[in-house]
Formats: C-alpha cells, sequence, structure tokens
C-alpha cells in the first residue's frame, strides 16, 4: 500500500528517525496530552504513533496520516513488528 500522505512533528517536536518495534495499538486513542482523538493508532518510539491526522499541518511527534494509509498500517502492523521511520 503507498505512497500514501503524511505529516510529521513540527520544530521542536521532531519525530526522530528510528528503528524501533511496534509497542501497541487501538482503533481509537485519545491523546490526554495534546487533547485530541488519535483514530487508528499503532504506537511506536514510546508514545509516538501512526495515526488519523490533518496530513497539511505538522504533529508534536507521531505520524499523522489520512484514514484510508492510518487504517492499512494499523491493520498490517502488530506488536513486536519492526519499523523505521526515515527523516
Amino acid at each position: 500500500f503507498g505512497p500514501t500522505p503524511i505529516s510529521h512533528g513540527m520544530a521542536g517536536f521532531e519525530t526522530p528517525p528510528a528503528v524501533t518495534k511496534i509497542s501497541f495499538k487501538r482503533e481509537f486513542h485519545w491523546s490526554t496530552m495534546h487533547n485530541a482523538p488519535m483514530r487508528w493508532a499503532t504506537f511506536f518510539n514510546g508514545d509516538m504513533a501512526f495515526h488519523v491526522g490533518p496530513v497539511d499541518s505538522k504533529s508534536h511527534g507521531c505520524v499523522r496520516m489520512t484514514e484510508d494509509g492510518a487504517h492499512r498500517f494499523f491493520d498490517y502492523l502488530n506488536p513486536g513488528d519492526i519499523t523505521q521511520v526515515i527523516a
């Protein structure tokens, strides 16, 4: 699947390049830190996640994706899977 549009961390909240494991995932997660929904959230690198969000603005470190893109990632990736974020 892909490519799919994304956005990533803004200045001061950069999404760090990393090879990391998927830690957990939730169809619907509520970010208490940012008071915002995170649909199809697939978490990696601690509290960062691939999730649905506006791809036309930068995030606080997460990788925002279109609904279709985030859903496909959610269905494909599982806890323990290795993922790589490239800057």
